[in-house]
């Protein structure tokens, strides 16, 4: 089904999401998704979005920073981003490394400005369509979702914890999960689980294929998706929604199987 796309106010794009989420919850997939993601009403959204988080303000490979566009035009900076879809060739990403808790290095993708805003404005229409066939007791990288969710829904299993019914718990860690998505794999999930406008596929192929730039030298990605990119949680959910739910009918609820 198409997406509406004419919305004109923070409202009518709350209650187009509301509507889409209800939709894909009963099993719909949806084209109309790029007009619907560039709409000015959800371009000012994305932005909003953008200049509120930590680290809003630092720049990709082209130098320019998030307040540079905050102060143009907002007309201009709307056409600016509506244009921009029309070829849409994406900047590498600056990479850089952060430590972890146990001392190794992880890699952090920053995009531009430009490319942070589009990847956002997509974020934002196709999450209903995602988030209403996720595995209900995946608790990461999730909206309205944090960790005192997830412990209280732990808290649950084991206060039903008897002797004939042990429940088990299994610690566990994919190794480098964001580095080593398979793109074809990904994009082929994104249009089963109902992001069927081809257009807004291809926009996530190019995102995903355009590299990192690293010192000076620039590095092809042909898999794995940024860390540090607006879209690649969601992304990295996706991609493992079939093994949650999985998991779920094998362990949570074995009688489904």
């Amino acid at each position: 089904m198409n997406i509406k796309h004419s919305f004109t106010s923070e409202q009518e794009l709350k209650d187009t999401l509301d509507f889409i989420y209800e939709k894909s919850k009963s099993g719909k997939g949806f084209n109309g998704i790029l007009e619907a993601a560039f709409n000015e009403v959800t371009i000012v959204t994305a932005i909003h979005n953008i200049k509120s988080n930590k680290g809003a303000n630092t720049p990709g490979i082209d130098g320019s920073r998030m307040n540079k566009y905050l102060q143009m035009d907002k007309n201009k900076l709307i056409g600016l981003i509506q244009k921009s879809i029309e070829d849409y060739r994406p900047k590498p990403v600056r990479r850089t490394y952060i430590k972890k808790a146990n001392g190794k290095l992880r890699p952090l993708g920053i995009t531009t400005v430009i490319d942070k805003i589009i990847q956002e404005c997509i974020r934002i229409i196709i999450e209903p369509i995602c988030e209403a066939k996720f595995y209900p007791q995946n608790f990461g990288f999730r909206p309205y979702r944090a960790t005192n969710h997830a412990m209280t829904f732990a808290k649950t299993l084991v206060n039903l914890n008897t002797p004939q019914k042990p429940i088990i718990a299994i610690e566990g860690d994919i190794e480098e999960y964001f580095d080593n998505i398979n793109h074809r794999i990904l994009l082929r999930k994104l249009y089963r689980i109902g992001v069927k406008d081809k257009r807004i596929l291809e926009i996530i192929k190019k995102m995903l294929i355009a590299g990192y730039v690293y010192g000076n030298e620039k590095f092809q990605t042909d898999k794995g998706t940024v860390q540090g990119g607006c879209i690649s949680p969601l992304l990295a959910n996706v991609y493992l929604n079939d093994f949650d739910w999985m998991i779920g009918r094998m362990y949570h609820h074995p009688k489904s199987k």
